[in-house]
């Protein structure tokens, strides 16, 4: 049995039935490109060609060039396509507790990407981005970008349980409104500068945030009025650990605590999650993809195949199989390399076409197909 071929047809047609709004030749070549994401583990269009050359009878350069049409394609419009993806994948969080995670991550010195993720296991799930320049003027003002990514996500989890975080360079009271018109919980990470009062069985005067631990070792939780301009009464988790060179002050609606600081802990996997999409496993910055509508479409072709390979991993490690690509002792690769390598395995040993089938990332169950992270 010829596994990728099978494995080929098998996506396509799935893509096919998950983006009905695309044109026939659109669809064909999303699921070809994702296809080569997630067989070369690459976001360069070189090594993406090279791993779909024994699927398709085509030559490499050809192969190459139809991928680079798909990237050039100003036809195709990313942000409905995405917008169906969500449809299928967020109800498996309906009614559940889940962590968003808002931040940016240069992609070279000219262009940065706005990035919202939903913290999964030990990495952080693209939900909504938006490439913006890294050193000019943005054509819109911060907030207005935020506004629009957290409105795409909003819809799909309204039953959810949301808390969002994010670290200092994004919070301010345009971010609190933000999460209280969607009644999401926040856990924002705020400046030294900030000034606030602390309620000690009354109201203290206002002062720096900085003030408020002077030394590590220290920590102070409880109620507080935040910023003066436009006040806030929050909640303020203070903490400055030994082991790190600077304070954490955070900012939630709910009770402040240790709870909250071990939370936001769980913010630093989205450097993780960066890393894997860079210098440390997809390559993305050696894509040399100059236009940032380029790079959006890269980008959509990348992210559907990191929550392929997440899928994966999450059925590697539910049936207990990591020991087979991974340490023992600890863990040395990511969700994404793990649920690549999984794939690659069971490419090696399927026997029946039913095999290659259960690596789809979506599995149908009558007229709906339903998603599924068991990890």
């Amino acid at each position: 049995m010829d596994a990728p071929t099978v494995l080929w047809e098998a996506w396509r047609e799935q893509v096919k039935h998950l983006f009905p709004g695309l044109h026939g030749h659109q669809q064909k070549t999303l699921a070809w490109m994702v296809l080569g994401v997630v067989l070369s583990g690459n976001a360069v269009l070189q090594r993406m060609a090279e791993s779909l050359h024994g699927i398709s009878q085509a030559k490499m350069p050809s192969i190459e060039r139809r991928l680079a049409r798909f990237v050039a394609n100003d036809r195709l419009h990313v942000s409905p396509v995405w917008n169906t993806f969500l449809t299928h994948v967020l109800p498996y969080w309906r009614e559940r507790r889940v962590f968003l995670v808002l931040d940016c991550t240069p992609f070279d010195d000219r262009a940065t990407i706005v990035y919202v993720g939903l913290l999964v296991h030990s990495r952080v799930l693209p939900l909504a981005w938006q490439v913006m320049p890294a050193q000019d003027k943005w054509p819109e003002g911060q907030w207005v970008v935020v506004k629009r990514l957290l409105g795409q996500i909003a819809p799909h989890l309204v039953d959810a349980d949301c808390t969002l975080m994010a670290d200092r360079g994004l919070v301010g009271w345009p971010l609190v409104q933000l999460c209280q018109e969607h009644r999401w919980h926040y856990l924002l990470r705020v400046r030294r500068e900030h000034t606030c009062r602390r309620w000690m069985g009354r109201w203290t005067a206002w002062r720096a945030l900085g003030q408020v631990l002077t030394k590590p070792g220290q920590q102070w939780c409880g109620r507080v009025q935040l910023w003066q301009e436009a006040t806030l009464e929050t909640h303020l988790s203070a903490v400055w650990d030994p082991a790190c060179q600077d304070v954490w002050l955070l900012i939630s609606d709910r009770k402040a605590g240790r709870q909250r600081i071990a939370e936001y802990a769980w913010r630093a996997r989205v450097e993780a999650t960066f890393l894997d999409s860079k210098s440390r496993g997809w390559r993305l910055e050696a894509s040399r993809i100059v236009e940032r509508t380029r790079l959006d479409r890269l980008l959509l072709a990348l992210f559907l195949g990191i929550w392929w390979v997440t899928h994966l991993a999450a059925a590697c490690l539910h049936n207990g199989h990591r020991t087979r690509f991974d340490r023992h002792d600890r863990r040395a690769k990511g969700i994404f390399r793990l649920g690549r390598l999984w794939l690659l395995d069971i490419m090696r040993r399927a026997r029946d076409r039913g095999t290659l089938l259960k690596c789809l990332p979506f599995q149908q169950r009558g007229t709906t197909w339903c998603f599924a992270l068991r990890f």
